[in-house]
């Protein structure tokens, strides 16, 4: 079955650390949501086999649209798919354009997962970031969405702000797990190049916090929460059992999954596609009844292998008699010096055909992905 992702592109003003591709000029919304309604019908037919078991709404702040917006998004799915019995729906939302009416509209729709930009629960830190929202409107907006019965929901948390310290990590996870979140993702800040914190830091604006700190910072969460009963299945990622997220999961196992909305990615056939990361180019493009793919690439063996080895390591494990019958090698042998290096060194472990990383491994994933590819 498929995933599907929409990429709302707006946002009331973009954060200073975002690269994901967003707008805050609002004028285009109706022929977004029209050209969007296009795209989803006309990619349909290419996939008769209609099934899907996900879908994943974001952005952008997808909470900034009108309800009625939301619901043509849905029925436009409902139209041209064929939803499984069990499907997971998720909605990304910014505290401060989330309300009560919004979150029951959203459960009558049949979302049933809800994810929370809250980021931080220090004041402070919201301001560095350039949050719209503060501290009483990040708890308002956790607490409506237990109300209104939303039992799978997620908190998202930046950490390795500059001037913060490892208390300010355990107070975050502290107030984080006040609310029982059945999901955490918790993602270091990163200086990505275009974005005005890179500008910043390259101009001594702003000064990086410590590497150590940073990976202490990364450890201490993983216990913290583990210790709590919280699965690390991915990098970034924590649930409680059973609360994994069914879509982002299909990203880390190279499952099938049809992206909508400007700079959308879909994966079908071992091919990758994505859409133009222009809301112009987009629309007119589907104005012309065209699907609005900027350029595809086909994955090759090596770079397929090198997926498997890189989301596997990050999440659910190298799958090894996987890789085997794929490629038909013996990846134990042919990697035989290094996973022994690896293993003595208490980086990895091996339990039921799989290579998982342990704690220690985690804080140089990419090393150990290139050591093994």
């Amino acid at each position: 079955m498929y995933g599907i992702y929409i990429h709302i592109p707006f946002c009331e003003r973009k954060c200073f650390y975002c690269d994901f591709y967003s707008i805050d000029n609002f004028s285009f919304i109706d022929d977004f949501i029209f050209s969007l309604e296009k795209e989803i019908h006309l990619k349909s037919i290419n996939y008769p086999d209609r099934k899907i078991d996900t879908i994943y709404i974001g952005g952008g702040t997808p909470s900034t649209l009108s309800n009625d917006k939301i619901e043509r998004i849905l029925k436009a799915i409902d139209n041209n798919f064929i939803k499984n019995s069990d499907i997971e729906i998720t909605i990304e939302c910014n505290p401060n354009s989330l309300n009560k009416e919004k979150l029951s509209f959203y459960k009558q729709a049949g979302i049933n997962r809800i994810s929370l930009g809250v980021q931080s629960f220090i004041d402070k830190d919201l301001k560095f970031l350039q949050r719209l929202h503060n501290l009483k409107e990040a708890r308002e907006s956790i607490e409506n969405t237990i109300n209104t019965g939303f039992n799978n929901f997620n908190i998202d948390l930046i950490y390795a702000i500059p001037n913060t310290s490892i208390s300010d990590i355990e107070y975050n996870l502290y107030e984080i797990l006040k609310y029982n979140p059945p999901h955490i993702s918790a993602y270091s800040l990163i200086y990505e190049e275009g974005t005005p914190l890179y500008d910043d830091f390259i101009s001594n604006k702003i000064e990086k916090i410590n590497e150590n700190l940073e990976s202490e910072m990364y450890s201490f969460i993983i216990s913290y929460l583990e210790s709590s009963g919280y699965l690390h299945y991915e990098v970034s990622n924590y649930s409680l059992k059973g609360f994994e997220s069914k879509h982002n999961s299909k990203y880390w196992q190279h499952k099938e999954y049809l992206g909508f909305g400007p700079a959308a990615h879909s994966f079908v056939n071992n091919e990758r596609l994505w859409n133009y990361s222009d809301l112009k180019k987009y629309i007119f493009s589907l104005k012309n009844n065209t699907l609005p793919i900027e350029n595809y690439e086909i994955l090759t063996d090596k770079m397929y292998f090198e997926e498997m080895i890189f989301l596997g390591l990050r999440s659910f494990g190298i799958n090894i008699k996987k890789i085997n019958e794929k490629f038909n090698i013996d990846f134990l042998k042919e990697k035989e010096n290094i996973i022994a290096n690896l293993m003595e060194n208490n980086f990895i472990r091996i339990d039921n055909d799989h290579i998982y990383l342990t704690k220690k491994g985690f804080l140089l994933c990419d090393e150990i992905c290139l050591k093994l590819i």
